[in-house]
């Protein structure tokens, strides 16, 4: 499998940009805010196939201000703002 990445995914700047450690809230790490964000996708915490573990919930996202996209795991209490499920 051959991916072309065009230079989309990778962000340049001159100070160090840190990856959010397991399970952290969501913040731009360039911005070093969450004001911008807008959120991509969101998966609840749920149990995995044919285990009784529970996989954490976790989010991708998009700063709207400087263009850095991320995704990681996030606090199984953390919701995306004005997120809800549709009955």
């Amino acid at each position: 499998m051959t991916t072309i990445d065009h230079g989309r995914s990778l962000r340049t700047s001159s100070s160090a940009v840190s990856v959010p450690p397991t399970e952290e809230a969501p913040s731009c790490p360039l911005c070093r805010t969450d004001d911008y964000l807008i959120f991509e996708e969101f998966v609840p915490a749920r149990q995995a196939d044919h285990s009784t573990d529970l996989l954490p919930a976790s989010t991708s996202y998009t700063c709207s201000e400087c263009g850095t996209f991320n995704a990681h795991a996030v606090p199984g209490s953390w919701r995306p703002p004005q997120w809800f499920w549709y009955n």
